[in-house]
């Protein structure tokens, strides 16, 4: 029997078998797959043996195993070690401002002002024109200038003297 007919008959039932196996149609399918890959690699020793498919099922249960207890170890690893990055943001009632802005208008602002870059970069970066760059950093810079002037004035409370 040659690959194509063996893997047409066969895949399907392999398949099957390592979705109750693994309990995941994706992890099932990347096993099943790597073992008939491997069977094709080395198809005329494979097709020589007396149950072929007994050696693709062996094969996928391996690689699902592998996989498997390769999650368990990372996870495991992760919940040992902070992988919370140690980065400060930037601090200050203007930054607090900041974050009240438009989503673009926030990141022209901080690509601008934090990663010092040339309108024409942050219009390159964010795929827009170095013209609604402008724009935008104008009418962002407007807001802050509104916000911060805001800030500065005297409450007024109501009294007059």
């Amino acid at each position: 029997m040659d690959f194509a007919d063996w893997y047409a008959e066969r895949r399907g039932r392999v398949l099957a078998s390592l979705v109750v196996v693994c309990g995941s149609v994706d992890e099932a399918a990347e096993a099943t797959d790597e073992a008939f890959a491997r069977a094709l690699a080395d198809w005329d020793r494979v097709r020589a043996m007396g149950n072929p498919a007994g050696w693709v099922y062996r094969v996928a249960l391996n690689h699902a195993r592998r996989r498997a207890n390769r999650r368990s170890r990372e996870s495991e690893l992760l919940r040992r070690v902070d992988t919370t990055p140690e980065v400060d943001g930037p601090a200050g009632e203007a930054w607090s401002l900041v974050a009240d802005l438009s989503p673009r208008q926030r990141e022209v602002v901080v690509l601008r002002h934090v990663g010092d870059l040339p309108e024409a970069d942050i219009a390159e970066v964010l795929g827009i024109s170095r013209g609604t760059v402008a724009s935008t950093l104008h009418d962002a810079h407007r807001r802050l200038r509104a916000a911060l002037v805001a800030d500065d004035a005297p409450a007024d409370d109501g009294a007059r003297s």
